[in-house]
């Protein structure tokens, strides 16, 4: 993402809050299914994204400053 300005991006959607996930992986990529579960209502996957080792390394670092508490730059 180094190319592109974080003051261009835009959420096109609102943030959703997932109950779980589950994940599948070749060489190069992983596949992250986002799962909801409502009351009385069976588990769905409502979202899924594609990712490769770059991203993932991003997402790693921002998860481990989420939990660390550091409540550094929005990535």
């Amino acid at each position: 993402m180094s190319k592109v300005k974080k003051e261009n991006l835009q959420r096109h959607t609102p943030p959703s809050l997932v109950s779980g996930f589950k994940a599948a992986q070749t060489k190069s990529v992983i596949v992250i299914d986002f799962i909801t579960a409502l009351p009385d209502e069976p588990e769905q996957i409502f979202d899924s994204v594609a990712m490769t080792k770059d991203v993932a390394q991003n997402l790693l670092k921002a998860l481990s400053q989420f939990l660390e508490g550091d409540d550094g730059e929005e990535n």
